[in-house]
Formats: structure tokens, C-alpha cells, sequence
């Protein structure tokens, strides 16, 4: 069958350009590998910033959430800093039901949407793409890859074939059932930081759930690990149950560098094109914003260099800045040292709330770099990528 433009992957980026693409009357498909709704690896935390986004699109969460108004950060002795808003921070989904109720819009506004179907190749022929998939092929003007980290769109094209390990991140996470929890916060998310290069732990409240993981450098894996096993251990009643929880992982590459993300008609979306956050880890609001910018690129009947122009042209400059300050705080043991707190929390509200555009890592980067360069920082990283 014929389509304007095929899309693999079903994740927010994916669905959130296959409902924009519809609505201006393109006819668009879906691929997805899985059997929705799928389980997925994620904090679940929609930022103001992506709520906002989403709100501009005439999209209101109608699946199950709980609202943030307090940032809470837990330093190593348990010392405390908290923030509160007068107005929604954000809010706590479950990925696969936030991902089914993007794709549910997307379908209703028009996209066809095929599950359980596995990407195989892609050819360029003189009418468009040949999809080849476990189900059968498909042809297109435009393929669009929006199939995660590990992109097989990526390297069917040749646009990329794998990141480096400097490239990318490791979260792990789980969902923890209210009455495993020890105490929960139900309108604050949580952040501690344990001795992990590059890395945050969290526990956010959802719905009759924790949400609780750590993440950080692939460097680092074997620390992350051990992190988060603590982490659910202070946070629940009875160790025994941790044998009950299922444990969910992910690789997140990293933004802060200028990658090939398109080629001549096809695309790379969200974390396939390396739109994640390095400081915060934040994906969502990326994967959503690289969406509907390219959006916009097909539906003015634009190439990859426009895409690739206008997505570094929002991006990069922050992506730049938050790489920088992941690498400059190692492992953030000193956030509860002379004060540094309250910035920590002010940079959070920042980046939760405003937008690539209104230069927010710039602000961050402001409250945050006030007492010049330590050399500790740097002796952690060479002593934990060299030495240990």
C-alpha cells in the first residue's frame, strides 16, 4: 500500500508526528515492533514545557496522572530542599499509557497504525521508498524513524550505524505498588544523588505507584545498578517484595553534538535522532518538539537539510550546555555543599517549565556555574574511567 509518509515506531515521537501529519490531510502509517500498550523504561514525568506543547495541539491527557507542584531533593545524609508551585510542575503517567493515548489520538485524526510488526529494510526506487516489514511492504514518500536509541531505520539508510559509549546513557526503573512504599510524597517528585558519573536517582509518585530508578553514564553501569537496588531498598517496607517488582532498563543517547539525523526524505525522530537531555535525562519533551518540527518540514514539502537545520538550530546550543553541565558536576555528591541546593532546585523549576527557545540552559547554566572550575571534578572522571 501507498502512503505520503510511514513512520516506524510508536513511541511519543512517533505517534505525536503521525497525528500532526494526519490532521494536515497526509496520509500516514504507524509501524511499531510491539503489541500496544507496551511496557517501557521511563521516569513518566510530562514536564509544563511538554504538557504545553501538547496543549497547543488541542491535546488534553485524558489517562490516568497525578499532578507535581514540589521538587524534593534527598542529599546523601538524608539533609532535605524542597520547592513549591503555585501552578502544575508536570504530572506522572505510565509510559505505555501515555504512549497508547498518543497513538489513539493519531489514529482518530486519521493515521493507520499496525502493531506487532517488526521493520525489516528500506530501498529508495524512482517512486518513493519500498518498506519491507514482517508483514509485508509498504511504500512511501517519506520514512520516518522514531524507533528509539538502537534505530534500525538509522542504519538500514546508513544514517547512522551505532553511537559510541560516550554517547550514551543507562536508566533503570520500577514501578513500586503504594503499599510497598515506606512514605510517599504524592504531589512532590523526588530527586537523590548517588555516586554515579552523570547521574540522579528519582522516586516519582504516581497514580497508587512509585516510580523509582536511577540513571546515568554507560561508564558507569555496574554503579547504576547498585544504586538503584539501594534506592528501592530505602524506599520500600520489606526487602522480600523486592522479588514481586519488575524492573524496566533503557539506553538514552545523549544530545550535545551535531549528528547526522536525516537523508535526502527520511528522518530520525526523538531518541533515534539523540534528543535526550544529558543533564536532566528529559526525552519527552524533545521526542514531541523534534516532531512536530518535522511535521511542519513534510508538510511544506521540505528535505532533510531543513529538518536538520531547524532541529540543531533549537537544539543544540542547549544540548551543548547540558552536556557540559553533566560533565561538570561528575556525580553531584556536592549539590548540599555551601548552599547549592537552592540553585539545584531553581535549575529543575527552569528546565521543567521553560523551552529550548527561551534559552533555558543558559538561565540553568547562570544559577548553577558560580564558583568557577574544580579540578576534583575532573580527577573523578579520569579516576573512574581509568582507574577503577
Amino acid at each position: 500500500m501507498k502512503y505520503d509518509a510511514v513512520i516506524i515506531g510508536a513511541g511519543p515521537s512517533g505517534s505525536f508526528c503521525a497525528l500532526n501529519l494526519a490532521r494536515k490531510g497526509i496520509k500516514v502509517l504507524i509501524i511499531d515492533k510491539c503489541s500496544f500498550p507496551r511496557e517501557k523504561a521511563c521516569g513518566g514525568l510530562i514536564s509544563k514545557n511538554a504538557m504545553d506543547l501538547l496543549k497547543r495541539h488541542t491535546l488534553t491527557i485524558d489517562i490516568n496522572h497525578n499532578i507535581i507542584n514540589k521538587i524534593c531533593l534527598i542529599g546523601k545524609n538524608e539533609e532535605q530542599a524542597v520547592i513549591e508551585s503555585r501552578t502544575p510542575l508536570g504530572i506522572i503517567v505510565k509510559r505505555k499509557e501515555f504512549d497508547q493515548f498518543l497513538a489513539r489520538k493519531a489514529v482518530e485524526a486519521g493515521a493507520d497504525f499496525i502493531d506487532n510488526c517488526r521493520f525489516e529494510s528500506c530501498i529508495l526506487e524512482s517512486a518513493g521508498y519500498k518498506i519491507q516489514t514482517a508483514r509485508g511492504n509498504f511504500y512511501a514518500d517519506y520514512l520516518i524513524g522514531a524507533d528509539g536509541c538502537f534505530s534500525k531505520v538509522a542504519r538500514a539508510s546508513n544514517i547512522r550505524k551505532r553511537w559510541s559509549k560516550w554517547e550514551k546513557g543507562i536508566a533503570l526503573c520500577a514501578h513500586v505498588p503504594d503499599e510497598y512504599v515506606v512514605q510517599k510524597r504524592v504531589n512532590a517528585v523526588e530527586f537523590c544523588f548517588p555516586d554515579v558519573l552523570a547521574g540522579i536517582g528519582w522516586c516519582f509518585p504516581g497514580n497508587n505507584y512509585y516510580n523509582i530508578g536511577v540513571g546515568g553514564t554507560v561508564f558507569d553501569s555496574k554503579r547504576i545498578i547498585s544504586a538503584f537496588k539501594l534506592l528501592l531498598e530505602k524506599n520500600m517496607k520489606d526487602k522480600k517484595s523486592l522479588s514481586n517488582l519488575k524492573y524496566n532498563a533503557a539506553f538514552l543517547p545523549a544530545g550535545g553534538r551535531f549528528r547526522k539525523i536525516s537523508d535526502k526524505r527520511i528522518f530520525l525522530l526523538g531518541d533515534a535522532a539523540g534528543f535526550v537531555d544529558a543533564f536532566s535525562g528529559e526525552g519527552i519533551y524533545y521526542a514531541l518538539r523534534s516532531a512536530e518540527i518535522l511535521s511542519d518540514v513534510i508538510n511544506q514539502n521540505k528535505d532533510g537539510r531543513e529538518y536538520e537545520k531547524r532541529c540543531y538550530e533549537t537544539f543544540l546550543g542547549e544540548f551543548r550546555l547540558s552536556a557540559f553541565l553533566s560533565v561538570y558536576f561528575g556525580n553531584k555528591k556536592h549539590v548540599f555543599q555551601k548552599g547549592m541546593q537552592e540553585r539545584f532546585l531553581k535549575a529543575i523549576c527552569m528546565i521543567m517549565t521553560q523551552t529550548p527557545e527561551s534559552m533555558r540552559y543558559k538561565k540553568v547554566f547562570d544559577c548553577l556555574i558560580t564558583g568557577g572550575f574544580s579540578f576534583n571534578v575532573a580527577f573523578l572522571w579520569l579516576k573512574r574511567l581509568i582507574l577503577d
